[in-house]
């Protein structure tokens, strides 16, 4: 057996989990693999073959996570519906989960049927990829793999199964969970999740404090990385907020190309609750309902809910010195005081509507594309005033990516793999996204945003 698993999260309470069995498959057929990820874990990527990553070979036994979540804004008792994990990988004291997704029905899975499409794991494959060679914190694709059976969603697809790693996959939610449903348990859960993800907290005086401080850290630098590059997660409930600050479950996500603050893709999201620039609030929101969680702690340790308030104070703040450090270095300015600035070009940014990507390249080398709103007298000027200050080269390029995984492009690739059984164009975006911050040819197709009718119209969906 290639991995090497010793699955500590089986050690607490049977309540917070379930054990499971993955759906019998005949014919599981590999479609990608990531073999940099492979040599990454310690794994010999000819040892895994279809039947260990479609959960047919096992080494131990699954487990599907008890959790809950706020869900658009209202409480639900949740749990890993359509996921499972194979076991908790260890190599070179990292330890992380090996997860199944789409590997058949669980007892949370409701009146789903466990099941995923083709279409939707190749796409969490693809944005997980770009992620993490985006230099964002991210769960990993290890291998998509095709099941025997079709399944029914918008369409009829052939199904399949996503092999995702993550650190761990607790979340904002499992505290809900725990918190409500075993709430004598919280504490040694809490003492669990400390010793797997930070370890660096145990030995201080206020470590439960101390604990809530760094996952609101990790979790403003994960979202400041998405504003970063324009990514708009869709669907940021606080089942899907990572306790170490990993984006994960790639649904109802896109990319956005023309600036927009109200920028929302997904079908489900009818009223802009995660919109591009509602994700700094809502991650304040979810930080809130986190804190709630962790307050029956304060009758078993020296926390107090009014210190876990104070911390939540501190967010407006922090937030800003990492977005506004972020922007500039965007911008290519290495100092401070130019919020004045920053806001001044986010200003034009808001009324242009320019693609946000390309803007960026645009001002580090001008001329390189042909759109008239960079031929604009008040684009000039304002190249002017950041050049006065900024264009460093060295920083923009560190910050700005040449390329991101431009939505129709993936719908392209997608939609030749369901008519043709081809991935050849699936795979070329995924070798130009293996360096995005270096570009071969400025201005090819990859950097071209669509026309504006297709981000007005294009939709996204969970597929579950």
């Amino acid at each position: 057996m290639p991995f090497s698993f010793d699955t500590t999260y089986k050690e607490l309470d049977s309540g917070l989990y379930s054990r499971v069995t993955p759906k019998s498959i005949a014919t599981p057929e590999i479609l990608v693999r990531n073999d940099e990820l492979c040599a990454d874990l310690g794994l010999e990527a000819a040892r895994l073959d279809a039947d260990v990553l479609a959960g047919q070979n096992r080494l131990e036994e699954p487990i599907a996570q008890a959790y809950a979540g706020h869900q658009y804004g209202s409480f639900t008792v949740l749990g890993d519906g359509r996921t499972m994990i194979l076991g908790e990988h260890v190599h070179d004291d990292n330890r992380d989960d090996i997860q199944l997704k789409g590997a058949g029905r669980t007892p949370y899975s409701g009146r789903g049927d466990g099941n995923a499409t083709v279409s939707s794991m190749l796409r969490e494959y693809l944005y997980s990829y770009a992620m993490q060679n985006l230099n964002i914190k991210t769960s990993r694709s290890l291998a998509v793999v095709e099941t025997d059976e079709a399944v029914e969603r918008r369409r009829t697809e052939p199904g399949a199964i996503l092999v995702r790693v993550m650190n761990s996959h607790i979340r904002y939610g499992t505290f809900q969970y725990v918190a409500g449903k075993a709430s004598d348990e919280l504490q040694r859960f809490t003492d669990y999740v400390i010793e797997r993800h930070y370890p660096q907290l145990e030995d201080t005086d206020r470590t439960y404090l101390e604990f809530f401080d760094a996952v609101m850290q990790s979790s403003i630098e994960m979202v400041v990385d998405w504003l970063r590059v324009g990514f708009v997660h869709g669907v940021m409930n606080t089942d899907n907020m990572s306790i170490d600050g990993e984006t994960f479950d790639y649904g109802p996500c896109a990319f956005m190309n023309y600036y927009d603050e109200e920028a929302v893709f997904s079908s489900i999201d009818k009223h802009g609750r995660y919109a591009f620039g509602n994700q700094r609030p809502i991650l304040r929101w979810n930080l809130e309902r986190f804190a709630k969680a962790l307050q029956p702690l304060c009758t078993h340790s020296a926390l107090t809910y009014d210190e876990l308030e104070v911390k939540l104070d501190e967010f407006e703040e922090r937030f800003d010195a990492r977005y506004y450090t972020m922007m500039r270095k965007k911008l290519g300015v290495d100092s401070d005081g130019t919020r004045e600035l920053v806001d001044e070009f986010l200003a034009w940014l808001r009324e242009s509507n320019a693609d946000y990507t390309n803007t960026f390249l645009e001002l580090e080398t001008p001329g390189t594309f042909d759109d008239p709103v960079f031929a604009t007298a008040e684009f000039e000027q304002l190249r002017d005033r950041v050049a006065a200050v900024g264009l460093d080269e060295e920083l923009m390029q560190e910050a700005n990516p040449r390329y991101i995984p431009r939505n129709y492009l993936v719908e392209e690739a997608l939609d030749e793999y369901l008519e043709t059984g081809e991935l050849s164009t699936f795979e070329e975006l995924l070798t130009v996204l293996a360096n995005p911050y270096t570009a071969e040819d400025m201005g090819s197709r990859f950097q071209q945003p669509p026309p504006r009718e297709f981000d007005a119209e294009y939709t996204t969906y969970c597929n579950t």
